[in-house]
């Protein structure tokens, strides 16, 4: 796998990092009071204590760093190892300070590298038991394989411990990930199905009313009231307006169709001249294809409502990456980039194309029409 994490997870499975201080610093009170009240070896407590301001400048940085070995990391091993031996060869009751510093090497380490530091630092109390049993080998190794074994395997427990609590947080930080992402596709679900039912009650309300309106004004128009005529100008243009909205709220027609089918769709129904271009041909995913109709039908509507253009040009290009671009530009009366923000319409596309990694530019200015250009990725 090669990640961080994989490569140092016994170092990321402490609760507290201050719990480990407080165990080293524990320990190594308790070394030096069992040194000072047996022999009272000034030279060994110092040598201790130097391992604290080690501890301190390399092994708690070592400790924490998110990849191993670090340059902190070896220092700080070197310096246990150099000093914890001239310590015990000093005062053998130092050696309850491995429990501390053993640890700390797996912590610090790969377990290999650990284990090789561990064998080194019992380099001390094996020189110490040959001094004090010389004619005894035999005790002197099994001490040895004894205190070696003992360490390897709290060190290798402490190692495992690390990786299975790392691998639980991974998949702890996975799985509020995907809860995030279920709730953010919930959502999306339950926006569209909203859309979806307010564009069924709006076509089976408001559409049909104008429409009836629309019916009786012209048949009562006798073509010289004036008012008559006003008053069903205006319904059609609601029943436009009220059409429109229902077709931007609902789903887009991609059942059974492809993206160009749909924009085709789009453009033959617009109520202006819609010039429809493609160029090459590429998978769309689902998500890119909708996003895209819904970029188009927005567009489209922001066309007729304020550009007061007699033509549009919407053109679909596939290009590599692979992505597919897709841009509307019209004829219209443009408008000023830096007057003001986008429109809830706007803001709702740019949300939807920039969750799915494309970007969104509008280009234009006063008198030169406006161009909308869209880009989406069409892989993961």
């Amino acid at each position: 796998m090669g990640s961080p994490v994989d490569a140092r997870a016994e170092n990321a499975w402490l609760p507290s990092y201050p719990f480990w201080d407080a165990y080293f610093a524990i320990v190594l009170i308790a070394t030096i009071i069992t040194i000072v009240v047996d022999d009272g070896a000034p030279v060994a407590v110092i040598l201790l204590l130097l391992i604290t301001v080690s501890y301190a400048l390399w092994g708690r940085k070592a400790v924490r760093a998110p990849v191993a070995p670090t340059k902190e990391g070896w220092w700080h091993a070197a310096a246990m190892i150099v000093l914890f031996t001239a310590a015990d060869l000093l005062a053998p009751q130092s050696a309850v300070a491995l429990s501390a510093l053993i640890p700390m090497a797996f912590m610090a380490l790969r377990r290999a590298r650990a284990v090789a530091v561990t064998v080194a630092m019992f380099t001390g109390p094996a020189i110490q038991l040959m001094a004090e049993n010389g004619s005894h080998p035999l005790l002197i190794a099994v001490a040895i394989v004894l205190g070696l074994s003992a360490s390897t395997l709290l060190g290798v427990f402490i190692d495992r411990l690390g990786r299975q609590n790392t691998e639980r947080a991974r998949l702890i930080a996975e799985l509020d990930r995907t809860r995030e992402e279920l709730a953010e596709v919930s959502k999306e679900a339950g926006m569209l199905a909203e859309r979806e039912r307010l564009a069924g009650d709006i076509h089976d309300t408001l559409a049909q009313g104008f429409a009836s309106i629309v019916m009786l004004l012209q048949a009562a128009e006798d073509g010289r009231d004036p008012y008559v005529r006003r008053a069903m100008e205006t319904a059609k243009d609601n029943l436009s307006e009220t059409r429109a909205l229902i077709a931007a709220l609902a789903p887009p027609a991609l059942e059974g169709a492809s993206l160009e089918e749909a924009l085709g769709r789009l453009a033959k129904g617009f109520e202006l001249p819609v010039e429809v271009s493609v160029a090459g041909a590429a998978d769309v995913p689902a998500l890119v294809a909708e996003a895209l109709v819904r970029a188009a039908q927005e567009g489209l509507a922001n066309v007729r409502k304020h550009a007061r253009a007699r033509s549009v040009r919407l053109a679909l290009e596939h290009v590599p990456g692979p992505a597919v671009r897709m841009s509307i530009a019209d004829d219209g009366c443009g408008f000023d980039l830096s007057a003001g923000g986008d429109g809830y319409g706007l803001r709702v596309m740019r949300n939807r194309v920039t969750r799915l990694g494309g970007t969104l530019r509008i280009t234009g200015s006063p008198g030169q029409g406006t161009t909308l250009a869209v880009e989406l990725p069409c892989s993961g």
